[in-house]
């Protein structure tokens, strides 16, 4: 066999693959290498090990999932925003629970800006669970950063959060159409 026919093939399937990369590229959402982009935002989170899962959590750009550590999750909302005091922004997230018992209420910095962190005990259906929470205002966007764990969960579930909330830097707000 000649040369020629390979190099039709490979031609034609290079020329495939960078028509769907445009595609998927012009379809949404990415996550590449930590960073989270959308037509509204791009940011970057921490790394977490290989044993979290991509999962589908309805309302978070990002989730993931390892079973006895929890979900962690990210949400922004950059459109349709109100200027809400954080608290009552914690309190939305935590609708349809109850319960609820606030270990720790305080303001800390994330990304060179005041950030709420709660982390609360609470029963969300019956289950007994605990919420870290993570929201921060800036730039136009509302983001938190979630962690849903057991109230059993081992402290390594909690250290991995950390440092992945740690790495968290809003990185480009898309001006809105």
């Amino acid at each position: 066999m000649n040369g020629r026919p390979r190099r039709t093939r490979i031609a034609t399937r290079a020329t495939l693959l960078f028509c769907l990369a445009v595609l998927v590229g012009c379809a949404g959402a990415t996550f590449r290498d930590g960073v989270y982009s959308d037509e509204h935002v791009r940011y970057r989170v921490g790394a977490l090990p290989a044993s979290w899962k991509p999962v589908e959590v309805d309302g978070n750009n990002l989730a993931f999932h390892e079973p006895g550590m929890g979900t962690i999750g990210v949400n922004a909302t950059c459109t349709e925003y109100e200027d809400v005091p954080a608290e009552a922004l914690v309190n939305h997230l935590l609708f349809d629970t109850t319960s609820r018992r606030f270990l720790v209420e305080e303001t800390v910095t994330l990304d060179g800006r005041g950030a709420r962190h709660v982390v609360v005990q609470l029963e969300l259906d019956g289950a007994p669970l605990e919420f870290e929470i993570f929201l921060l205002k800036k730039d136009g966007c509302v983001f938190d950063l979630t962690h849903i764990r057991s109230r059993t969960a081992p402290s390594a579930a909690r250290t991995t959060f950390l440092a992945f909330v740690e790495r968290f830097a809003l990185l480009e707000v898309h001006p809105h159409g």
